[in-house]
């Protein structure tokens, strides 16, 4: 019981001060997003609304891509709340295509939100039998089998196969295995390729970060966002509504992603916060923890 109290004595104090140095933060709508609010800083947000060049340099951002001349309006497609597979055997051939590293469950959960928005998606798995089941049954053998996937998920255990044309790449792989499947797999990562962190928490061998942990294998050149927020990866797939935050020093990535993503049920906030979100993500289970022994104890 003391642990308990001198672990919350250290650690929500930081938080509240994570919050409060937000305040200035302020919910606004951008003209080139539709239906969708991200957080930004308020001084930004009013000069910028009384800037007549503001409307027009969004709109022309929209229409770069870093490996395609277009970029697709992901934020008019529309999807459903059920996972029905398409009737379509192959999806059509559009210009963006995503890879996920990782199968499991949260690695699941994000190829079936791009896959449902008709962008194919390459997953990459360890195993060659996995990934013939998933390709034949459009089901995992044992992530959340119950649950029918979309046919424009394709499985992979050829690294090449599955990253060397991607527009973005998803990293969904645990933390504490992070830097030997990366250190395994950079050369079919090309330079240029964004990479979408989807995994949290802190390496016990070096206590980085997931920002770290990339940099370190993959150089610090190349654009990196991060994915955190409370989110269940069996949630996400059945269609529950959901919210999540994208952080990135680079906000041109991160808006792209959060169009990649957003969809009717799942709603993507960005953020140049990097750091706050990824304790955020490395903490809130140890948080959530530690305030359900708190209730249990009657504290």
């Amino acid at each position: 019981m003391r642990f308990v109290m001198i672990l919350l004595a250290k650690v929500l104090p930081f938080l509240f001060y994570m919050g409060a140095a937000t305040t200035e933060a302020a919910f606004v709508t951008q003209p080139h997003r539709t239906n969708r609010v991200v957080v930004v800083n308020y001084h930004v947000a009013a000069s910028a609304s009384s800037s007549s060049s503001y409307n027009s340099n969004n709109k022309n951002r929209m229409q770069r891509h870093r490996r395609h001349k277009v970029l697709p309006s992901f934020r008019q497609s529309t999807t459903t709340t059920t996972l029905k597979a398409s009737s379509s055997p192959d999806p059509p051939p559009y210009p963006v295509r995503v890879a996920v590293m990782g199968g499991g469950n949260f690695g699941l959960a994000l190829a079936s939100v791009v896959a449902r928005k008709g962008v194919p998606v390459q997953l990459l798995v360890r195993s060659e039998s996995v990934a013939n089941y998933l390709n034949t049954n459009h089901t995992h053998p044992r992530y959340m089998s119950d649950i029918k996937l979309p046919t424009a998920i394709r499985a992979t255990t050829d690294p090449d196969t599955a990253l060397s044309d991607a527009t973005y790449i998803i990293h969904a792989v645990p933390c504490q295995y992070s830097r030997e499947f990366l250190d395994s797999i950079k050369e079919h990562i090309p330079p240029s390729t964004p990479i979408l962190s989807a995994s949290k928490g802190i390496e016990t061998s070096s206590l980085g970060f997931m920002n770290d942990i990339l940099k370190d294998c993959l150089g610090e050149e190349r654009s990196y966002a991060f994915l955190s927020g409370p989110s269940f990866a069996r949630e996400i797939c059945e269609g529950v509504a959901t919210a999540v935050v994208i952080a990135s020093e680079d906000m041109d990535l991160a808006d792209d992603l959060a169009d990649l993503l957003t969809c009717d049920n799942f709603r993507v906030f960005t953020s140049k916060d990097v750091i706050g979100v990824e304790i955020g993500g490395a903490v809130k289970n140890v948080i959530a923890l530690a305030a359900g022994v708190c209730e249990g104890v009657g504290v």
